[in-house]
């Protein structure tokens, strides 16, 4: 089994399963970690980590910076 990394740590569930879907649709799977955890102690363990696949990292980054770009743009 390829190893995973941690691509981000979220707080917020919902954007979680946002940008998990959105890499979905790219071709890049991903999982959600310490769900259940983090719904009784967010601020503790630091939110959810959503992790992929160490060989799509890079492409799961870049997936990542164009959704910030087009947030930020207002887009």
């Amino acid at each position: 089994m390829e190893k995973l990394v941690k691509l981000a740590t979220i707080v917020d569930a919902n954007e979680a399963y946002i940008i998990k879907g959105l890499l979905a649709s790219e071709g890049v799977e991903a999982w959600i970690f310490d769900e259940h955890a983090a719904a009784f102690i967010p601020f503790v363990i630091g939110g959810l980590r959503l992790v992929v696949k160490q060989s799509d990292l890079e492409k799961a980054k870049g997936i990542l910076s164009q959704r910030q770009t087009s947030h930020e743009d207002g887009v």
